[in-house]
């Protein structure tokens, strides 16, 4: 999806940590792919796919943080194959620290993506010119 299409309201940033997704039918443990301080997605195996409500109760902690995110979000998107099963959740209970937590990640995980990239076209003429 191009920038220019883009409705979402906050920066997102790649994400792999585990989070505990609690619903009404159980705990489930899952994989976050992306992250904003405005909601969440990740994946998990393919299975029986159950859900009474569109509200989950989920915690994870982002990397190199003690700290436990304990979020209330509301489910936007599921989306199911073969494999895999992702689902997108919108933020409707989040602490002030916490998502100034993630904010702070997403910002750190961009700079260091604009940085290699910078890295990378720096190399590639460099490269080019010998």
């Amino acid at each position: 999806m191009s920038q220019l299409n883009e409705k979402r309201e906050y920066l997102r940033a790649e994400i792999n940590v585990f989070v505990n997704e609690d619903v009404k039918t159980g705990v489930q443990l899952t994989r976050a792919v992306d992250i904003s301080e405005g909601g969440v997605r990740y994946i998990k195996p393919s299975g029986e796919f159950r859900r009474e409500t569109n509200e989950v109760y989920l915690e994870f902690s982002l990397p190199d943080d003690d700290h436990t995110v304990k979020a209330l979000g509301k489910v936007v998107g599921d989306e199911l194959n073969f494999h895999s099963h992702a689902t997108s959740v919108v933020f409707t209970a989040l602490s002030v620290d916490n998502a100034d937590r993630i904010r702070r990640y997403v910002i750190r995980r961009k700079r260091a993506e604009l940085f290699e990239s910078i890295r990378k076209e720096h190399l590639g003429e460099n490269t080019l010119s010998n």
